[in-house]
């Protein structure tokens, strides 16, 4: 029963993990766009999906501060916060 909570915990910091390096990714692509955009339907949606990707970004920062404080001495979890913290650049105009 631990492996297999261990694994969906392993499964989980890697996914959330992968979600905020997307998010950083596209977010830099987006800032890019922004700055050669001429359109300005596109420049509003543009700056519509920033806005939204910096809304799943914090609700991540809420997950990963939620789960260390539960669980403080897990190192996977410490690694994860850290990961996150670094990444908590927000990406606005």
């Amino acid at each position: 029963m631990n492996q297999n909570l261990c694994i969906y915990s392993e499964s989980l910091l890697l996914s959330l993990c992968k979600e905020i390096e997307y998010i950083g990714y596209r977010s830099k692509n987006i800032n890019t766009s922004l700055k050669t955009c001429q359109n300005k339907i596109l420049f509003k949606r543009l700056v519509l999906e920033l806005e939204k990707l910096n809304k799943i970004r914090t609700k991540i920062i809420s997950i990963s501060e939620d789960m260390f404080r539960e669980n403080s001495k897990d190192l996977s979890t410490e690694f994860f916060l850290e990961i996150i913290k670094r990444s908590n650049t927000f990406q606005l105009i």
